[in-house]
């Protein structure tokens, strides 16, 4: 029962699947107004049947390439969740305790203009005078990507207007 923790004697290879849309949404909360008091962060993977589906057929994918000839030398056994498990359910037993973050939370502060918007187009925190926030939080939605250029690109477009603004 190989948990990736430790180095592994012998040949193998690894697949990772995830959704690069995941529609399951997380929540950050406040628990006081003292900074140095961490919030309460609920990631709440795989919360929605949509992502759900998506990683199950993620693994069933990534199943079928792996079988194919050209790997039968590289290939052992399937250590998680294992060969036997295939249905829906196993696999969903197997996602909700194995998936984790690929590293990109985003989208917590959202930017917008409606009422659940957290920053304007300025990166401004509404309702809160001088203040800003310019990451990876104030998307509206991910990206199908690393995140690092599109942060990269909102820092460079909100300091212009900050430039602009002074």
């Amino acid at each position: 029962d190989y948990d990736g923790k430790d180095q592994h004697r012998g040949h193998g290879f690894q697949v990772h699947v995830g959704p690069m849309k995941p529609s399951s949404r997380g929540t950050v909360k406040l628990r006081s107004s003292d900074p140095k008091i961490s919030p309460v962060v609920r990631f709440n993977y795989n919360e929605s049947e949509r992502d759900r589906e998506v990683m199950r057929r993620g693994i069933r994918i990534a199943r079928r390439i792996v079988r194919q000839s050209p790997f039968d030398a590289y290939r052992g056994t399937e250590l998680r969740p294992g060969s036997s498990v295939d249905s829906d359910r196993g696999l969903d037993a197997f996602i909700q305790q194995y998936a984790e973050s690929a590293y990109h939370p985003s989208c917590t502060c959202r930017m917008g203009v409606d009422e659940g918007a957290v920053v304007n187009q300025r990166g401004l925190v509404n309702g809160v005078s001088g203040l800003r926030i310019v990451d990876a939080s104030i998307m509206p939605e991910i990206t199908n990507g690393n995140l690092n250029a599109v942060v990269i690109m909102m820092a460079e477009k909100i300091s212009e207007l900050i430039r602009q603004s002074n």
